[in-house]
């Protein structure tokens, strides 16, 4: 796991920058090779632009696009300044172009020096776009030495390609060199067999100076040639209508007919379109008569169309003389294909480089520049009526009906088109901006747009008619046209989106694979979400609601709170009575983290946090995330006055506590007249901010060890310094569950040391190991925990022929599966509902955890059942092993040693019971100081 902010320069074996069971998560063509993952990464991976590890600052990338930039701006800052070589490489290039996008070239700048200071086996990225920023930074400051550098870097990393062409039309551009201009233009194409391009001269923007260097070949007769028609829409487009025309009809490909729909131009649009057709009869104007939008204009001469082939090309745009046969002749090649796109590059009018947001470079796939075979129109019909992204949305209509084979990309990285960049398109214009395809208008519409696609009978269900009677699915009001058209009945994932209590960047955030994925938060919720009992937002429960109103599990209740439970005043955050509701006592709030299906260490010492306070006079309320797990729920009832369920977002970045959930607390806190509000975790913020906003006492429970656990930093996106700074902040008392997390804290006026409890039944079970020896790794069986490590240590006593089975206890896990097969002397042994299940089917248990943990339940649970501990040298363990006379502690991360260990206690039988004996006294003992008997 990559720590964020330790500084050190890794060299190519680095632990730090490769993790062997991510790698194979992340590449599962490389699992189901059975390669050795290290030995790919080495050999293959780095070369191909494979990550090693998980890079926090490309994470934190994907979401600083989607609507995250508050929360993620100060940790990609930080890692700039702190991180591991690697993260401040990743978090310059997410800078950099973040800042220039701002408006902030300076600092763009001063980021993506950090991406170009870092070696290359550490970089984290492999693409052009690094290289491709910093030397139009660089022009853009004037600083010609610097840009001339890496003009020089990108040649000799990349070659020939167009990219590399574009990189020095720039620096001839900046030089004023106009030659050097038109032979950088020249570079472009040639290398895909396509005619070069250069510079005529004269006094017009650069952009409308690209011609072709020499005339295109004669073509075939037009009459051998399948007719491609191309819709021109145009609105008002007379600056450039004229240059986009020419070069149409500049296209090697004469069977054409160009249809010019005018959209209603107050200017001189249609008469270049009519002196146009003057001259090439393969010009056909055509007038809407009003303005009616671009797709209804482009849906005119979709219904017009005589050709084979129909593609759409916008009235501000250029296009290379061989882009539509290089289209044609794909589509001719594949009979199979229906369309077929090709790629382009936007540029402003004097051909500089416009776009840097998500993309990697500056030429990428021109989905505007579809051609469908004419057939098209009567399987899927017409364009969808809006004002943004149709085009998009039937590039995925295609997908959805024929699979994405079907559309193939032609010439991908060489740019067939010149798009022209112009200040107040829809492009660029407030809320259907670019950037809104990520998170915002143009996403919302395509979300929509794609769960019409999954829920229609294919392909004929899909099928648009130019003017249909309704919209086939609902869309956001500012992309629907004026007037719009009638809307369909709500589908069950519109009234999800639609409902006040489903809040989309909420439920991205707090289930990040539907963040990391780009899924449809309200279509997952739908198909996935509800019936996993996920939470779409900070104000309802769909697993308490579920319980209140008695739905089964494939009921989706946030649907049936729209559509009954709103109605009868049910509500959407319901709770439990508890068991002690009556019992007089001062009543404190306790907030659980987590409540997983199966009960490990957070749920366990929640159970124990509520005893305590009962033995001490106070009657809790116990407070949790989510309603899972039945039987937990009644093992908290049974200590509760209540339970009540507050859907929380661990803390993240520097995102502020959500104000709903802040509100939510608040009203806790004063219906139960609570004076002490207790969270049994560091990793939620927002109980605190309500008890401070409340004048209420704040108590945290420290369970975790942040300075030594890098998977916890990294996904809270905090460093363990600021993290402990804001906990001190934020909190009146700790309570650590030992020395080290107490000495972590650091405020030991403030802080109490609590060992975690164990069950009292542990220290009555029988031990008696038998033969083989049996040795478990009792764990949520993550890498984490360790289960690499443990197989490991099994197959080196394997190979040293002990006789030892070893015992993976806990649930399937993606981790286990990317590390079979297993040892033939590892066994699968799965969750144990107790652990007294567990570790009774163990003579000795290991604690091998990559982290340090803060105190080691697992290992206490295991002595006080008699069995000797094996436990790495790191973190809270040690504190509780006696090494050679309760177990052994080995030096972290030494298989060997551990392996040795295993051998010297299937050896010597006679010390077990010795260890065993010991092990239970020395577990009493720290119980006595848990639980104050």
């Amino acid at each position: 796991m990559t720590a964020p902010d330790t500084p050190g320069m890794p060299d190519t074996h680095d632990d730090t920058d490769f993790d062997p069971v991510w790698y194979l998560h992340a590449h599962p063509d490389v699992a189901r090779a059975g390669m050795d993952p290290r030995r790919h990464y080495d050999t293959i991976g780095r070369s191909e632009g494979r990550l090693g590890a998980p890079v926090l600052a490309l994470e934190l990338d994907h979401m600083l696009w989607r609507g995250y930039a508050e929360a993620v701006l100060g940790p990609l800052t930080r890692l700039l300044a702190t991180g591991r070589p690697r993260e401040r490489a990743a978090a310059g290039w997410a800078l950099a172009r973040w800042h220039r996008d701002q408006g902030d070239p300076a600092a763009a700048r001063t980021a993506i020096a950090a991406f170009h200071a870092t070696p290359d086996p550490a970089l984290p990225l492999r693409h052009a776009g690094p290289w491709l920023l910093d030397l139009q930074l660089a022009l853009e400051a004037g600083d010609g030495a610097a840009a001339a550098t890496r003009l020089a870097d990108i040649e000799t990393r990349f070659g020939a390609t167009a990219e590399a062409g574009l990189a020095a039309l720039l620096a001839a551009r900046a030089a004023g060199d106009t030659d050097a201009m038109a032979s950088a233009l020249g570079r472009l194409h040639p290398p895909a067999g396509l005619a070069a391009l250069t510079l005529a001269p004269g006094d017009a923007p650069a952009f409308d100076r690209v011609v072709p260097r020499n005339p295109p070949p004669p073509a075939p007769p037009e009459g051998e040639l399948p007719l491609v028609s191309v819709i021109v829409p145009v609105l008002n487009g007379a600056a450039h209508l004229d240059r986009a025309l020419s070069g149409l009809t500049a296209q090697d490909w004469p069977a054409l007919e160009i249809l010019v729909v005018d959209d209603g131009s107050s200017d001189e649009s249609r008469d270049i379109a009519a002196a146009h057709a003057r001259r090439d009869p393969r010009v056909r104007p055509m007038t809407q008569g009003r303005t009616t939008g671009a797709y209804p204009a482009r849906n005119a001469g979709l219904a017009a169309a005589r050709g084979a082939f129909v593609t759409v090309h916008d009235a501000d745009d250029w296009s290379h003389p061989a882009k539509i046969r290089a289209q044609v002749q794909a589509l001719l090649d594949d009979p199979g294909r229906m369309a077929s796109v090709s790629h382009w590059v936007r540029a402003g009018d004097d051909l500089d480089m416009t776009l840097w947001r998500i993309e990697t470079g500056w030429v990428y796939r021109n989905v505007s520049s579809l051609m469908i075979r004419t057939e098209l129109r009567d399987i899927l019909g017409f364009w969808d009526r809006v004002r943004v992204n149709a085009d998009t949305e039937y590039y995925y209509r295609i997908h959805a009906a024929f699979g994405p084979g079907a559309i193939v990309e032609v010439h991908p990285g060489v740019p067939l088109a010149f798009g022209r960049s112009r200040a107040g398109a829809l492009t660029a214009r407030g809320e259907t901006d670019l950037r809104t395809h990520l998170h915002g208008l143009r996403n919302d519409y395509l979300n929509a747009a794609r769960a019409w696609h999954a829920r229609t009978l294919r392909p004929a269900g899909l099928h648009l008619p130019e003017h249909p009677p309704e919209r086939p699915f609902r869309v956001p009001k500012a992309v629907a046209l004026t007037p719009p058209d009638p809307e369909p009945e709500m589908a069950d994932r519109d009234r999800i989106a639609a409902s006040d209590m489903f809040d989309p960047a909420w439920y991205r955030l707090a289930h990040r694979d539907v963040l990391a994925a780009d899924l449809d938060p309200a279509q997952h919720y739908l198909e996935h979400g509800a019936r996993e009992n996920r939470d779409p937002g900070p104000a309802f429960s769909t697993g308490g609601y579920r319980h209140a109103q008695g739905l089964g599990p494939d009921e989706n209740p946030l649907l049936h709170w729209e559509r009954t439970g709103r109605a009868a005043g049910a509500d959407p955050l319901p709770g439990r009575s508890g068991a002690l509701a009556d019992r007089k006592g001062p009543r404190v709030l306790v907030f659980a983290h987590q409540v997983g299906r199966a009960l490990f260490g957070a749920e366990r010492s929640l159970l124990d946090m509520l005893d305590r306070f009962l033995a001490a006079g106070e009657v809790p309320v116990a407070v949790v995330p989510a309603m899972r797990n039945p039987d937990y729920l009644d093992a908290l009832a049974a200590r509760s006055a209540a339970i009540e369920t507050v859907p929380q977002l661990w803390r993240f970045g520097d995102r502020a506590p959500a104000p709903a959930t802040c509100a939510t607390i608040a009203r806790l806190i004063a219906r139960h007249a609570v004076r002490k509000v207790h969270v049994n975790t560091l990793v939620l913020d927002a109980p605190l901010a309500a008890a401070r906003a409340a004048g209420c006492e704040s108590v945290v429970h420290v369970r975790e060890l942040p300075e030594n656990d890098p998977g916890l930093c990294r996904g809270l996106a905090l460093t363990p310094d600021l993290l402990r700074t804001r906990l001190l902040n934020d909190a009146d008392r700790f309570v650590a569950n030992s020395g080290l997390v107490a000495r972590w804290i650091g405020a030991a006026e403030r802080t109490e040391i609590r060992p975690n409890a164990v069950s009292p039944a542990l220290f009555d079970m029988p031990f008696a190991p038998g033969t083989p020896l049996r040795v478990a790794l009792v764990s949520s069986n993550t890498v984490k925990k360790g289960v690499a490590e443990f197989v490991e240590v099994a197959r080196r006593v394997a190979e040293a022929e002990g006789d030892v089975r070893f015992l993976l206890i806990g649930p399937p896990t993606p981790d286990l599966r990317a590390l079979q097969p297993f040892p033939h002397n590892v066994d699968f042994a799965d969750y144990a509902e107790t652990p007294e299940a567990a570790i009774a089917q163990a003579d000795v248990v290991m604690s091998l955890s990559r982290f340090s943990e803060s105190f080691g339940r697992t290992v206490l649970e295991a002595m006080a059942a008699g069995r000797p501990v094996i436990c790495w040298d790191r973190g809270a363990p040690p504190e509780l092993v006696e090494s050679g006379v309760t177990g052994f502690v080995v030096p972290a991360d030494d298989c060997g040693t551990a392996a040795n260990a295993v051998l010297a206690l299937a050896a010597a039988r006679t010390g077990l019971a010795r260890m065993s004996d010991a092990a239970r006294a020395r577990a009493a003992r720290l119980q006595a100081r848990a639980t104050g008997v």
